[in-house]
């Protein structure tokens, strides 16, 4: 029974995604899918000759390759309908987990039963330990599946935002987990999750 369904949009960022994906090939259970969504990259991970020590071997990640560049929405939509898991995770792929990333939420998905399980995450750039934010980043918890709502693809920015606002009509029960389990990488120019002039992530 797949628990978790990691899905991680990739757009240009390929030896931070591989970094990425080493992580989580250490971590990862049969309980785990990772779901890679390949948005018409100069370096596809799709044609990456898969050997015993390929880091995609070890993971066994689904990958979905674009022929043209549609955006994280879209992307990650198309993750969310070949997810098999009872919970989902959003994972940028400028971005890294810590070592019990995995561990932890499995744990968490088999001992609490709420729609969404937050978590803490620092900023690798400063430092700075981020407690249960109230800004709307996707990647700060998990959520079932059956709650999630879809991405607005005719968005370019704030689509986390959009994303927050209608989860919040569906009115789900929450927990919070006080630890950190995800490393946010702010210092890259064009990261996947950007901040607008009043330091809001989205």
């Amino acid at each position: 029974m797949v628990k978790l369904s990691i899905i991680i949009p990739y757009y240009e960022t390929f030896d931070l995604t591989l970094k990425l994906l080493r992580n989580l090939a250490i971590q990862k259970t049969d309980e785990v899918e990772i779901i890679l969504i390949d948005d018409y990259c100069k370096y596809e991970f799709s044609s990456i000759k898969v050997t015993s020590d390929d880091v995609l071997l070890k993971t066994k990640a689904t990958i979905i390759h674009h022929e043209k560049n549609v955006g994280v929405s879209k992307s990650r939509n198309e993750g969310m309908e070949l997810a098999q898991g009872k919970y989902i995770a959003f994972v940028d792929s400028d971005d890294m987990v810590m070592p019990n990333y995995i561990e932890t939420l499995l744990e968490l998905i088999d001992n609490r039963n709420e729609d969404v399980i937050y978590f803490n995450w620092i900023d690798i750039n400063t430092n700075d330990l981020i407690k249960h934010p109230s800004n709307p980043a996707v990647w700060k918890a998990i959520y079932k599946k059956e709650i999630v709502p879809m991405f607005d693809e005719t968005l370019k920015t704030r689509e986390d935002y959009f994303f927050q606002e209608e989860l919040k009509k569906k009115k789900c029960t929450e927990y919070y987990y006080d630890k950190v389990l995800y490393i946010y990488n702010s210092g890259r120019e064009n990261s996947l999750t950007q901040k607008d002039k009043r330091g809001e992530l989205y």
